[in-house]
């Protein structure tokens, strides 16, 4: 697929839910379009200076293969900043990353190095391989001199075993006004193998439709303690509800109190995302 044709008539028109599916094509299209910028042939800082702590978004892991997860973390020294970018500006950064089977990371297994930039919001999405079915690993990241807080994470049993127990929780509908997530302390103290995230990780607004716009609500949510801690404790497998794009969206019907910016809707969320777009990792 002519990738530049395809980005020009998407952004060209003005887009329902239908001309979306038809632009994307509803399959490969699709795919390719949920996956996340390449970034390469960039001089990116080895050992970035931050005018504060970076890793304030905490990190996070999820889509657990029985060989493989996906490692989540973003540089954000201002997570709150009204542009969206987290006070990080138009820089490249280099971001290492660490995986061990012990919390005092003696017993490295995998180890390796991501550029970020502008065009992914300064966020890291390392998809890690060659890891051992159903078994606990510890994760990290380092930018400079900066490390991230220590997560633990699990790959899934392999296909087809059979295991004699499963412990799990549910979430759903977390709404920033609605409070501050006390139900995910309890979570992260529980002793889970996985989490499941039902949808509407976020509750969009009426005024939130461009990518700087759905940047900064994604990160005022993961300014919560609870729902960090719940995220370093566990993986998280994600699918999406209306809320992440727009209020009681379907196919080609969206709310009719916001029928402008419907378009710069759905292109801020499927370029927020990653791949597929129900992970919030992968």
């Amino acid at each position: 697929m002519n990738n530049q044709k395809w980005l020009k008539d998407i952004t060209a028109k003005k887009m329902t839910r239908r001309n979306f599916l038809e632009v994307t094509g509803k399959t490969a299209a699709v795919a390719a379009f949920f996956s996340l910028p390449v970034i390469t042939s960039v001089n990116a800082e080895e050992t970035p200076d931050f005018s504060a702590y970076p890793f304030t978004l905490g990190v996070a892991s999820g889509d657990p293969l029985s060989d493989s997860v996906v490692l989540w973390t973003r540089l954000a020294p201002n997570p709150l900043a009204e542009d969206g970018n987290g006070g990080m500006d138009n820089r490249y950064v280099s971001v290492e990353w660490e995986v061990a089977e012990d919390e005092a990371f003696t017993k490295i297994v995998r180890r390796g190095k991501e550029i970020t930039g502008p065009e992914l919001g300064h966020s890291v999405h390392s998809e890690v391989f060659g890891l051992r079915p159903w078994r606990e690993y510890y994760y990290r990241f380092k930018a400079g001199n900066e490390i991230s807080p220590l997560g633990r994470t699990k790959t899934a049993p392999d296909e087809g075993s059979h295991l004699k127990s499963l412990s799990f929780a549910i979430a759903s509908c977390q709404a920033w006004a609605g409070g501050r997530f006390a139900a995910y302390k309890n979570m992260a103290e529980e002793d889970l193998d996985v989490v499941f995230h039902l949808g509407d990780y976020i509750y969009e607004k009426g005024d939130t439709e461009t990518l700087a716009d759905y940047r900064l609500l994604h990160a005022q949510y993961k300014t919560s303690p609870d729902l960090q801690a719940a995220h370093s404790a566990f993986p998280f497998i994600v699918t999406f509800d209306d809320h992440e794009v727009d209020n009681d969206w379907s196919n080609d019907i969206s709310d009719p109190n916001y029928p402008e910016g419907e378009r710069e809707r759905f292109l801020a969320v499927v370029r927020l995302r990653s791949r597929p777009i129900m992970s919030i990792c992968r």
